[in-house]
C-alpha cells in the first residue's frame, strides 16, 4: 500500500511538472519596448510583437517605457522573455543566439572635420537614451552622450556639442524623409545650407545591432524558444518579417 501510494505521488508530480512546463511553454508574456518603431508601434504593431505572436500559442505582450524597466520586469518576474540588443544582456540572463542584424548609421554634418571612426576617439558621439547605443560607443572608443529626443540631438550636432550622433538604420532614413534638407541643400552655394547636410561615417553593417530573445533563470522555457527561433529561421519566417518591417532582410550579418 505505501508503495501505491508512493508511485501515485509521483506520477501526480510528474503530470503536474509536465501541465505547468506545457502552460509556460503554450502562454507566454514577453517584454518588448514600447513606442519604438519598427519594432512597436502605438497601433500594437510592430517587429517584435509579429515576432512575440510566433513563438507560442497565447502570448501577452507587454510595452515598457525604457530599457532599463525591460530588466527590471524580466527579472523581477513580470514577464516571461524580452527581445531586446544583445548589449543590454547580463550574466544572469539565458539568451538566444542573436536572429536580426538591423543597422545602426554613424553620421555627422557635411562640414565637420571628423568623418572617420578613428577621428571620433575619445570624441563626444550622441545617442538617443532608448536605444542601446551606450555600450556600442564605449566599445568604439568614443564619450557616449543622451539624447531624450532626435531634435535635441540634431541641435547638439549643430552647436557643436557632440562631434557625431547614431541612430537605426530606420530612424536616420525617417529623420531624412521628414527632413529634405538633410539631404541636399537647396541652394547649393549657400554654405550654411550645404554644412547642415547629413553625412554617413560608418558602413552600417560595421556598428549593427544584435537581437536576441532573452529570460531570467527559465533554461527549460529558453531552450524551447532558442528551437522555435531556429525553425522560424529556417523556414524564412524571420526574414519575411525582417522585409515587411525594415524593407530589407537583417537576418544574416
Amino acid at each position: 500500500m505505501k508503495r501505491f501510494l508512493t508511485l501515485l505521488l509521483a506520477t501526480c508530480c510528474l503530470f503536474l511538472g509536465l501541465t505547468s512546463l506545457t502552460a509556460t511553454a503554450n502562454s507566454l508574456k514577453v517584454g518588448v519596448l514600447a513606442n519604438n518603431p519598427p519594432y512597436t508601434i502605438q497601433n500594437n504593431s510592430g517587429f517584435d510583437l509579429a515576432l512575440s505572436q510566433q513563438l507560442a500559442a497565447k502570448v501577452k505582450v507587454i510595452p515598457q517605457k525604457s530599457n532599463s524597466q525591460l530588466i527590471t520586469a524580466l527579472k523581477k518576474g513580470r514577464v516571461d522573455l524580452i527581445i531586446c540588443d544583445v548589449s543590454l544582456l547580463s550574466k544572469q540572463m539565458s539568451h538566444s543566439q542573436s536572429f536580426l542584424h538591423p543597422a545602426n548609421v554613424l553620421f555627422t554634418r557635411h562640414d565637420s572635420k571628423t568623418k572617420s571612426i578613428l577621428k571620433l576617439n575619445q570624441k563626444k558621439v550622441g545617442y538617443l537614451k532608448n536605444n542601446p547605443h551606450h555600450a556600442l560607443l564605449t566599445t568604439l572608443a568614443t564619450k557616449p552622450q543622451g539624447f531624450a529626443t532626435e531634435s535635441a540631438l540634431l541641435t547638439a550636432l549643430n552647436t557643436g556639442k557632440i562631434k557625431a550622433a547614431i541612430l537605426t538604420d530606420y530612424q536616420y532614413n525617417q529623420l531624412l524623409a521628414a527632413n529634405p534638407q538633410l539631404v541636399t541643400a537647396q541652394d547649393e552655394t549657400d554654405q550654411k545650407q550645404v554644412g547642415q547636410v547629413l553625412t554617413k561615417i560608418s558602413d552600417p553593417k560595421l556598428t549593427s545591432q544584435s537581437l536576441v530573445v532573452a529570460s531570467f533563470k527559465k533554461p527549460r522555457l529558453q531552450k524551447k524558444i532558442n528551437h522555435k527561433l531556429k525553425q522560424l529561421q529556417d523556414n524564412g519566417t524571420l526574414s519575411k518579417l525582417s522585409m515587411k518591417y525594415f524593407h530589407q532582410d537583417w537576418t544574416y550579418q
